[in-house]
């Protein structure tokens, strides 16, 4: 029996390690991950990649953007693979809700992730030359005669018009007031300007008289939270202590991923502790034929609003039907598993296509960034790979999908 062992661990000499004083093997040879953002791709460590077409696209009701995941096995052995989420939803806390406040917004000397966040405003817009408005701030008095706080910007345009006939004289005046917080960013105000004095015919509008009877600043309160999700437990050391622990691939941890940076740590994530891992469950959530639009996690549990829905492949099946070459989802651990070794040089069918955001999007999603990380693991693709403790350690009772997914696996893999 140990002879027999020795001839396999050389056959796999580029996918399996052993290890000298325990004399097991470690079984898992390769992950990947992509982390792919929307705003209102991760680490290569193997021959087996994560390949993927990714267009991001704003997160606009109605609207989807393409994301085609699929794996590539580049190495010289055949490998089974699975696939899984790990979910970043940021979010405005009062979840778009906008709260005036009697004075402008600026930057704490020590900010945090609870800091009230100015709503932008489209200052530009007025300023330009070309827009038709002038800039009367300097005309313009608060209730009490005082000058305007500094930073309080107003343009307008206006005119007097004289009724040939009646030699009555009619005010024109439109007029747009925000708050300048830092070079060429603006804050959103509510106010009342009123033409106090000045306008005759033949003035022009910032030679008149203006007064501000109401000054108040938007923002959004409490400034943002995260909301988490991490749909499978991976079977490799985290990318930190804190992924470690918590059985991630990339929460817990911060860097650089394919040109992407990201900081998922406890701290930066505002969390006491990052969650456990929690398949997906819901119908709503489960692709159980091809081309399914199928919700992810974060946006329902965090906004109530299920606003982020994944297309998938064209080669979905249950683990009711397996059939060699395809994926299917395993509730039991939230792991997608392709049902059939991939070869060497061989690439996957796609997974996922598209990233569609669907018209329940609303004001929940206004600052929102969401960042889906499609984790892989990749196993030679033996038996005892399956089930080894130092591999995928696959167990499950008769009947359970686990053990479907692994029995149709058994069938396939090298003796």
């Amino acid at each position: 029996m140990k002879k027999n062992k020795k001839k396999k661990l050389v056959a796999a000499a580029c996918l399996a390690l052993l290890a000298a004083a325990a004399g097991t093997f470690a079984w898992i040879n390769s992950q990947d991950q992509r982390i792919n953002r929307v705003k209102s791709a991760a680490i290569k460590d193997g021959s087996v990649s994560v390949e993927e077409n990714w267009n991001p696209k704003p997160i606009v009701p109605g609207t989807e953007a393409t994301k085609e995941v699929a794996v590539t096995n580049s190495g010289s052995t055949p490998v089974f693979v699975r696939v899984s989420y790990e979910e970043v939803l940021k979010h405005l806390t009062e979840k778009g809700a906008v709260t005036k406040r009697t004075s402008g917004w600026k930057a704490n000397a020590t900010p945090s992730l609870s800091d009230d966040v100015p709503v932008e405003y489209d200052g530009e817009k007025y300023i330009d030359a070309s827009s038709g408005y002038t800039d009367i701030t300097s005309k313009v008095k608060d209730s009490s005669k005082a000058a305007l706080p500094a930073g309080v910007k107003v343009y307008a345009k206006g005119s007097v018009i004289k009724d040939p006939v009646t030699g009555d004289e009619n005010t024109t005046f439109s007029y747009s007031a925000f708050f300048e917080y830092a070079p060429g960013k603006y804050q959103a105000m509510e106010t009342e300007v009123a033409v106090e004095a000045g306008n005759a015919e033949g003035t022009a509008v910032e030679t008149w008289e203006f007064v501000m009877s109401k000054a108040e600043y938007s923002v959004y309160k409490g400034g943002y939270s995260h909301a988490v999700s991490n749909w499978a437990a991976s079977s490799l050391e985290g990318a930190s202590t804190e992924a470690t622990a918590a059985k991630a691939s990339l929460l817990g941890s911060a860097g650089q991923k394919y040109d992407m940076n990201y900081d998922y740590t406890i701290a930066t994530l505002g969390l006491s502790a990052l969650p456990a891992p929690t398949p997906a469950t819901a119908t709503d959530q489960i692709p159980v034929a091809n081309s399914e639009k199928k919700a992810v996690q974060t946006d329902a549990a965090a906004l109530g609003v299920s606003g982020i829905n994944v297309e998938y492949g064209t080669d979905m099946i249950t683990t009711a039907s397996l059939a060699n070459d395809k994926w299917t989802y395993n509730k039991e651990d939230g792991y997608f598993y392709f049902t059939s070794p991939v070869v060497s040089g061989a690439t996957t069918p796609h997974l996922l296509k598209k990233l569609v955001f669907t018209n329940s999007v609303g004001t929940e999603f206004t600052n929102a960034t969401y960042d889906l990380v499609v984790k892989m693991e990749a196993i030679q693709a033996t038996k005892e790979a399956l089930t080894d403790a130092t591999g995928w350690g696959l167990s499950g009772a008769d009947g359970s999908e686990t053990k479907k997914i692994t029995t149709y696996l058994d069938g396939q893999a090298k003796s």
